[in-house]
């Protein structure tokens, strides 16, 4: 079972991390768990994005390829002085609440699961996150709205990439990203997040992606938003959502920034 555990403010541990498996990603679970013991990681998570009933999708894990990720992930634990925990990462829709609550977590036995939001399912015209289109109002709205309904659900461990909006703010009207429906957006968020005690996830590959792109702005983590989490005390976990080997700490020097310019409560996660 899994804990929640203050963090040690001496050390950084990665519990959001993809393998080849999710078709959109490099490298498999021992190639990253080399890497974080050289990196001097004690803890690895992996949360390969998970399979959902009903809905193709090659940027998420094969049913088929879940249980030799799970066995995988097993096997390692421990190899080259590393702690491996096993989740993936859900794209929520109210409707697969029970296939993550008893797939996951009671029939294959995950360590823990992951919540974000990358698009409306079955309905991806309306708001995709990972399209160059900018998001308009409609499009914040739906992500708010999706996201509040994910926290309350409460079953994750963390949320992931709440300011994920900021993706495609950077390209669009107002590229410093952060007016009035924004603020709101943030504040439904966090709001929610105090109201049910739910982690956040500062995720930084929001960094490599703004050079990347040659925006001028990090379009995500959104120091705004962190500010106005700080003034409400939420609990953060700081990852890097790595695709790569080589992101395994991309980033993270700006997301433990920002838990010290803020003060923010870092946590990890710790197997019972």
């Amino acid at each position: 079972m899994i804990r929640i555990v203050e963090a040690n403010t001496e050390t950084w541990n990665n519990y959001h991390t993809h393998t080849y498996r999710c078709g959109h990603a490099e490298g498999d679970i021992g190639d990253y768990a080399k890497r974080a013991a050289e990196l001097g990681m004690a803890k690895l998570g992996f949360s390969d994005h998970a399979f959902i009933p009903g809905e193709e999708n090659p940027y998420r894990m094969a049913k088929k390829d879940i249980p030799g990720y799970v066995d995988l992930c097993r096997r390692l634990d421990g190899k080259y002085g590393v702690k491996i925990l096993c989740g993936v990462e859900c794209d929520y829709d109210p409707s697969d609440e029970k296939c993550f609550q008893e797939y996951y977590l009671e029939e294959l036995k995950l360590d823990y699961i992951v919540g974000s939001i990358h698009g409306m399912k079955g309905r991806l015209d309306l708001m995709d996150a990972f399209s160059d289109k900018p998001f308009g109002v409609s499009e914040l709205r739906i992500y708010t709205d999706l996201y509040v309904k994910m926290i309350e659900s409460g079953i994750f461990a963390f949320c992931a990439h709440p300011d994920l909006f900021g993706r495609t703010i950077e390209a669009g009207e107002g590229a410093k990203g952060w007016d009035r429906d924004v603020q709101s957006a943030a504040k439904e968020i966090i709001d929610a997040a105090a109201e049910h005690d739910t982690i956040l996830e500062i995720n930084t590959s929001g960094v490599w992606k703004t050079k990347a792109r040659g925006y001028s702005n990090i379009i995500y983590p959104r120091y705004q938003f962190w500010e106005m989490a700080a003034e409400k005390n939420i609990r953060v976990i700081v990852n890097t959502d790595a695709h790569t080997v080589d992101q395994l700490d991309s980033g993270v020097d700006y997301g433990m920034e920002l838990v010290r310019r803020y003060h923010l409560q870092r946590v990890e996660l710790e197997i019972e």
